[in-house]
């Protein structure tokens, strides 16, 4: 899951709420995870929240079990509290909001 990069996508809602530096922050996360080797679930999910200035993120999964916790400094963005999921189809990685699925 999640293995090409090349084939990511936002939705018109993701691009109009989420700034870039958010939404790179989170194909980051994923990134990483993929890196050190842990298995990812085709839906990932992001908690987001503020947190004394900086950006809170709960990243989970439900197959197999895994849940972090990040608080990122930002550098042009201002924090925001939304849940995003991040969906990988096999084909296409789309970033989006819930409610939009």
């Amino acid at each position: 899951m999640f293995a090409n990069p090349n084939n990511r996508y936002i939705t018109s809602a993701i691009a109009e709420e989420v700034h870039v530096e958010i939404a790179q922050l989170i194909w980051r996360l994923i990134d990483s995870k993929k890196h050190r080797n842990i298995a990812l679930d085709y839906l990932q999910v992001f908690e987001l929240k503020e947190c004394n200035g900086k950006q809170a993120i709960i990243h989970r999964q439900e197959v197999p079990e895994e849940k972090s916790f990040h608080l990122l400094p930002l550098k042009q963005a201002l924090p925001i509290t939304r849940t995003i999921w991040c969906i990988d189809s096999g084909e296409t990685e789309m970033m989006l909001f819930p409610e939009d699925y």
